[in-house]
């Protein structure tokens, strides 16, 4: 569900700090708190591929319509954008296109917190991030911001396609598993594959969203952001 999803994603990106300051030069605080974000959001990205779906109404009509492009495109829910060769690529992509520019960057940027924001909107008191007009504004103002303290924004392709192959082992998990890389628009009712292992929600995923995916983040964010390991340690 979108919730564990979001929460995958957040650990995964706190857990790559290490590889993004090696190889992206990720390693001021604020870029690496982007980072982290961005993965979260964008491990989110591929649901919007159902009509009707949380991801899709978070802004209203703008994201309605690009639910329903994605929909359209992916041929079914858990269908191109589930597929862990293709949809990446595909995301990445377009990531790089809009990178190339400051203000469709911008834009990207602010996605990605939307979707961060309104899947895990339960843990944040008040209304405010879960309302079209609320989270947006939230949103752009925040990645406005990030932006104007310098944090710059040519990774953005590998967290969206980073993001993307989290949500799609996730899925992977579950007993609807996934397309068979390629075969959503060879086949009328293309293969699956995964492990099976639980229903969507049921099972081990509120152990997994609340308890080791928000522990792998934050023993992630202890190890590579100063400012939170001189935080968290003296209560450690």
């Amino acid at each position: 569900m979108g919730p564990a999803h979001a929460a995958s994603g957040l650990a995964a990106g706190a857990l790559t700090l290490g590889l993004a300051a090696t190889h992206l030069g990720i390693d001021r605080p604020l870029e690496q708190l982007a980072w982290v974000v961005a993965w979260g959001g964008f491990a989110y990205l591929p649901d919007l591929d159902q009509k009707g779906s949380t991801a899709g109404s978070m802004w209203g009509p703008p994201t309605r319509g690009l639910s329903r492009l994605i929909g359209v495109l992916a041929r079914r829910h858990r269908g191109g954008t589930h597929d862990v060769i293709v949809a990446p690529l595909a995301f990445g992509a377009l990531a790089a296109l809009a990178a190339t520019n400051p203000w469709s960057a911008l834009v990207v940027l602010a996605l990605a917190i939307g979707l961060a924001l309104h899947s895990v909107a339960q843990f944040i008191p008040g209304d405010t991030e879960k309302t079209a007009l609320g989270n947006l504004v939230v949103s752009f103002a925040a990645a406005w911001w990030l932006t104007r303290q310098g944090v710059a924004l040519p990774w953005l392709p590998v967290a969206v396609a980073g993001g993307v192959v989290v949500h799609v082992l996730g899925d992977a998990l579950t007993t609807d598993g996934v397309p068979v890389p390629f075969t959503t628009w060879l086949r009328k009712k293309p293969a699956t594959v995964g492990l099976r292992l639980f229903r969507a929600g049921r099972g081990p995923e509120p152990l997994l969203q609340y308890f080791v995916f928000p522990t792998l983040t934050v023993l992630g964010l202890v190890r590579y952001v100063e400012p939170v390991r001189n935080l968290l340690t003296p209560l450690v």
